[in-house]
């Protein structure tokens, strides 16, 4: 098997501690399941349908994934106190899916949005004050790690943001590829 692309705040679970944690959630899910299959034979099923067949989806991703730990073809992890499960392709950038003509449909309207929000002077541009005098009280980790972001797309460099460029902190703001982003890598070492 390849090898497994750790976040750097990962904390790779063993076998008891996956049997445990997925163990909980799965007789937690079950609870609620019981009592939403009680309420189905009471006569309530639109309460069953619409709760009880997404929680045992839930259920059933949970108990797939922490067998699929035990096969050996991924890790179970702790990541910032959720379970999270990871593969090779953990972190990877995928190709254009089925939903990238949705993106790009949700994200022009919405960067006009923002550009409306944020642009105070009304120049059609956004400089760093005028977005942090729309980030409520973030940490200085968080600022810091917005400028950086801003600074990376303000592409000319000259301090403001146009409508193309907040498009590219847009989508990179939510994303999920942080395995191939330089200098994220985590070591070899197993945490």
């Amino acid at each position: 098997m390849t090898e497994i692309n750790f976040h750097p705040d990962d904390k790779v679970m063993s076998g008891l501690e996956v049997a445990k944690n997925g163990g909980y959630f799965v007789v937690g899910l079950l609870i609620f399941e019981g009592m939403f299959y009680a309420m189905y034979l009471e006569g309530e099923e639109i309460p069953a349908l619409l709760c009880g067949i997404p929680l045992g989806l839930i259920m059933v991703a949970i108990a797939s994934q922490c067998v699929m730990h035990f096969l050996g073809l991924g890790k179970m992890v702790m990541n910032e106190g959720t379970m999270v499960f990871r593969t090779p392709r953990s972190g990877k950038k995928r190709g254009k899916g089925i939903l990238a003509p949705l993106e790009r449909i949700i994200l022009a309207p919405l960067s006009r949005a923002i550009m409306r929000d944020m642009d105070k002077d009304g120049d059609g541009m956004i400089s760093f004050d005028e977005m942090l005098e729309q980030m409520a009280r973030e940490s200085k980790e968080e600022i810091m790690e917005m400028q950086e972001l801003f600074e990376k797309h303000d592409k000319d460099g000259d301090g403001f943001l146009t409508i193309e460029e907040l498009e590219g902190l847009i989508r990179e703001s939510g994303d999920e590829t942080w395995a191939e982003k330089e200098g994220n890598w985590w070591s070899d070492e197993v945490n």
